[in-house]
């Protein structure tokens, strides 16, 4: 399918994007955007990424799963920290902990799923 027809789909039903050459960088809200990439007339390239301003990674550019992989270590070194400076007050560590793991799994979710969704959609629209 070409870009063409991609854009006018994403036109219709309102979403925002910008073309750049023969890639459509679609804003999904939240600080992420996924990236389709018509160069290859035999396949469309689909990546998603998060820019600046976002729940998982904050003022961090970088790839979905990139944020992933740094929101499940990251934890572990402040939980870690917390932990050497608090002392003995364990239950405060544990608190801490609990949100911090309670808020990367929350936030992950959501812009996997959302970036997935995009992703099949995109995938549908052509695959004719």
């Amino acid at each position: 399918m070409p870009i063409e027809t991609t854009e006018s789909l994403l036109n219709r039903f309102d979403y925002t994007y910008e073309r750049t050459n023969n890639q459509l960088e679609i804003k999904l809200g939240l600080g992420l955007s996924v990236t389709a990439n018509f160069s290859n007339s035999e396949k469309v390239v689909i990546k998603e990424s998060l820019t600046t301003w976002n729940f998982l990674t904050g003022t961090l550019d970088m790839s979905l799963k990139s944020a992933l992989i740094f929101n499940f270590v990251a934890p572990v070194f402040f939980i870690g920290l917390f932990s050497y400076t608090l002392g003995k007050d364990y239950l405060l560590v544990m608190n801490i902990a609990f949100l911090m793991i309670f808020w990367v799994l929350l936030w992950s979710n959501y812009y996997l799923v959302k970036a997935e969704q995009m992703k099949q959609t995109l995938r549908r629209w052509n695959e004719n």
